[in-house]
């Protein structure tokens, strides 16, 4: 479920008012949104939305001391504007990420936190629902012990059904995901219609690559294609769907197509974002494109924005390469 802590934020409706800042994160671009974050902390140290831009920066990788720094800054907006609600869902952001590269146990004891600060970005604004699915998704994950609750999260969904109901019906599904119940997560998924709506959108793509996961390892193959295809056909710009669609070949050992639906994600909005380079140098292996396989895994290795689990299995296979 916390998936979507690591692609999140990638493409968002309107977070800053500044033009350039809000390019720089719909490009998801780390760098970018570091320097025009600079820029505006050095004409003013206090100026919330510098302050959002360097965090949010941070958090589009996985380095610890980023994370740590992207932690300090986030806090520094919540100090500078307590009742901002962006400033608290800036903070989850870092803790979500930093929830990504802990270890298990101190990973899910970072979780209250997160929760907590969702749970105030909503407090702020309710309308934000960037804050609402993500503290639902955390009440979904999390055991009893530590908040996790059923009930919560389907309080999170009953209250936007009439002011937001495609988002309430995201909701739905995931909560149907929750109980086992993937028949009527699928209705409720496929029923979703996103607009305009890039938090929605975001979320669906990753609500689409749980419930295929779950076809997959069900065996119902043809399922989880027509699935996929259909994002396809909904995010036709988005990298998700043809990302997902090579690894449904891979589970099928058909690695050339694999490569080709790597190949053409790589082209696609929000790339970066996913482990593309990972499973399309294990398909190039498959096909005995060695070097090829060889260039690919170092340029994921490389990456600023490499999953921690993919890096390692990445490391492994161009170690195995000799």
């Amino acid at each position: 479920m916390l998936l979507s802590f690591s692609l999140a934020l990638q493409a968002r409706a309107e977070v800053f008012k500044d033009a350039g800042l809000q390019q720089a994160l719909e490009a998801g671009s780390p760098k970018e949104l570091e320097r025009l974050g600079q820029q505006r902390l050095a004409a003013a140290p206090e100026d919330v939305e510098g302050l959002l831009a360097r965090a949010w920066g941070y958090s589009l990788g996985y380095d610890s001391k980023q994370l740590d720094a992207g932690l300090k800054l986030a806090e520094q907006c919540v100090a500078r504007s307590p009742n901002e609600a962006l400033c608290h869902l800036a903070l989850a952001q870092v803790q979500g990420k930093q929830v990504l590269v802990e270890s298990r146990l101190k990973g899910m004891s970072l979780l209250p936190k997160v929760r907590s600060s969702l749970a105030r970005a909503l407090e702020l604004n309710p309308d934000l629902f960037e804050a609402r699915s993500k503290l639902a998704q955390i009440y979904l994950l999390i055991p009893e012990f530590l908040g996790g609750s059923v009930r919560k999260a389907r309080e999170l969904e009953q209250a936007i059904r009439s002011k937001q109901p495609e988002q309430a019906r995201l909701l739905r599904s995931l909560i149907a995901a929750r109980q086992d119940a993937w028949d009527e997560a699928e209705r409720d998924l496929l029923a979703v219609r996103v607009g305009s709506d890039a938090a929605l959108a975001e979320d669906v793509r990753n609500a689409y690559g749980e419930l295929g996961r779950h076809w997959i390892k069900a065996q119902q193959f043809e399922r989880a294609k027509r699935l996929y295809e259909q994002l396809q056909k909904d995010q036709p710009t988005q990298a998700a769907a043809s990302y997902y669609l090579g690894r449904l070949a891979q589970e099928l050992d058909q690695h050339g197509e694999a490569v080709r639906y790597f190949e053409k994600a790589l082209t696609l909005a929000g790339a970066d974002g996913l482990p593309i380079d990972h499973r399309l140098g294990d398909a190039l292996v498959a096909t005995g494109q060695i070097e090829k396989a060889r260039m690919v895994y170092k340029r994921y290795i490389d990456s600023p924005r490499a999953e921690p689990g993919h890096l390692k299995d990445a490391r492994k296979s161009l170690a195995a390469l000799g």
